[in-house]
């Protein structure tokens, strides 16, 4: 198996304990030695224990941080940097969300480990729980949160982060899909001599959108909890893309029961973002875009071993049948105007 990214691919998935504490000390406090890997596969990310208290502030532990090393070949520095600034501007205003540590005596954010090649930073930890179901009033919290992080995200675009479009969504990932070479399943060659179809049929849909800078993956699991009310975390997807992207993943059903949720979390939206409508007809496209993207995820990080432990059915045939099928489904679906 070919690994992407080499040498510092290799080094990323084989970060040992007295590493992550030697990384650990820029923060300049002294460190018991106890590290905790959090559940994170895109990144490597540890819980490391403070010898002393520190206090970051209410709702965030006083004896941990978070050191999170980033994936090496995903972003570049002045990527991440974007994600950084974008959390600290929401931050100044007052936004519950986790933004990185600035330490040093120029407040940097984001350190380089010189031996194992990666960029990694130092965060606060948040204390609180994740929610698997919004009820009675969680629902219009959340709905305030992303308006208050789009009104935030509206001042500007990023510089270097990427953008939502299906050149990248679709055809980056049947680029990955492609370079792979993990799968000769007939049903998988059929979803990807379809992605040429879908890509024409998504951006006709989507047409002229409106750019800004969004969270972009805005479901329950980003999302924490506790006695002050919601925090969203995990800006690792943060990018340019239309509002409606960050207004779907939380109630992305089709029931009656989704539906009456959704309009409520919009109602909450709209109030605090003064937006009088919020058009949402492009839903099927923002799923479309999601499962292929997935895809092309999994495809590009299969020299992981923990992608391939997670996902032992992605080269098999009874995956891509079923990939196949609801791509078509898809397909059906975005070409119905009516879709909210």
């Amino acid at each position: 198996m070919n690994n992407l990214w080499g040498q510092e691919t290799i080094l990323f998935e084989q970060l040992t304990p007295e590493e992550i504490l030697k990384a650990s000390e820029i923060f300049k406090r002294r460190l018991t030695g106890k590290v905790l890997p959090l559940n994170s596969i895109e990144n490597r990310v540890y819980e490391v224990e403070l010898a002393s208290p520190y206090d970051f502030g209410p709702g965030f532990s006083a004896n941990h941080i978070i050191i999170k090393f980033y994936r090496p070949g995903r972003w570049s520095r002045e990527q991440i940097l974007d994600e950084h600034r974008f959390l600290l501007s929401l931050t100044e205003f007052e936004v519950p969300v986790v933004a990185p540590l600035m330490i040093g005596d120029d407040e940097t954010t984001l350190f380089f480990d010189d031996e194992r090649k990666l960029f990694f930073a130092i965060f606060p930890k948040l204390q609180g729980r994740l929610k698997d179901e919004l009820i009675g009033d969680e629902i219009e919290q959340a709905g305030r949160l992303i308006g208050r992080i789009h009104n935030i995200g509206s001042q500007g675009t990023f510089a270097q982060r990427l953008k939502f479009h299906p050149e990248l969504f679709i055809q980056g990932a049947k680029t990955n899909l492609l370079e792979s070479k993990l799968i000769e399943e007939p049903s998988f060659n059929h979803y990807i001599n379809l992605l040429d179809a879908v890509t024409t049929l998504a951006t006709n849909n989507l047409g002229t959108i409106e750019y800004q800078k969004i969270h972009g993956d805005f479901h329950r699991g980003n999302i924490v909890w506790n006695v002050n009310g919601p925090t969203a975390v995990d800006f690792d997807d943060t990018l340019n893309g239309p509002i409606e992207q960050d207004l779907w993943l939380l109630f992305p059903g089709t029931d009656s029961y989704s539906n009456e949720d959704r309009e409520k979390f919009l109602r909450a939206y709209c109030e605090m973002t003064r937006k009088d409508f919020v058009n949402l007809r492009n839903i099927e496209v923002f799923r479309t875009m999601r499962m292929i993207h997935f895809n092309g995820w999994i495809a590009k990080r299969w020299s992981d071993h923990s992608f391939r432990q997670l996902f032992p059915q992605f080269t098999q045939s009874q995956y891509w049948d079923q990939q196949l099928i609801d791509l078509r489904m898809q397909m059906s679906m975005m070409q119905d105007s009516q879709y909210y």
